[in-house]
């Protein structure tokens, strides 16, 4: 385990650029392992779940972030 907080350090240690490079290989990587529209499913299924996480640590309700879009959106 330690081997990765290891890896985890050197690639967050690794200049924006080089990591936005990995994770375009990455991307592809994956794109060609399990085509385009499962890759997307994919990135959209992690998005929902990072933005369910960052809501579940900042302790806000879904009622409070949905009435924040429509009222900035459809406010009178």
């Amino acid at each position: 385990m330690n081997w990765l907080l290891a890896v985890w350090m050197w690639l967050r240690n690794l200049p924006r650029r080089w990591q936005g490079c990995l994770a375009g290989c990455g991307i592809w990587a994956l794109w060609m392992l399990f085509g385009f529209w499962a890759t997307l499913g994919l990135l959209v299924l992690a998005g929902l779940g990072y933005a369910a996480g960052l809501l579940s640590e900042q302790r806000k309700s879904w009622r409070d972030v949905v009435e924040k879009l429509l009222s900035d959106r459809f406010g009178e």
